[in-house]
């Protein structure tokens, strides 16, 4: 992965607060089963719209957006992508 995503210094995402990030060591594919892709996901972001919606963004190596979900709280967040990147120990980074 290249070492330039800067996550740590990153407060806020797409207009929401970064909790939580995680950046693999190796790109990882995320099949989309709605659209029938596969995307290569180089880390991922759980942020807070102010209370309001819980967001997971799967990133690309530039901090595109591949895939994103919304949730109610951040717990759910983590869960679907420990579903996702099942056999991957995901240790989330706090903000």
């Amino acid at each position: 992965m290249e070492k330039d995503l800067y996550l740590p210094q990153i407060e806020f995402f797409k207009g929401a607060r970064v909790l939580h990030y995680f950046e693999f060591v190796e790109p990882q594919e995320y099949k989309d089963p709605e659209f029938f892709t596969v995307k290569e996901v180089h880390a991922l972001v759980i942020c807070d719209y102010e209370g309001e919606e819980t967001m997971l963004f799967y990133l690309d190596d530039g901090l595109e957006v591949n895939v994103e979900f919304e949730f109610m709280i951040p717990s759910q967040a983590k869960e679907q992508a420990k579903t996702d990147f099942s056999g991957i120990d995901i240790q989330w980074k706090n903000k």
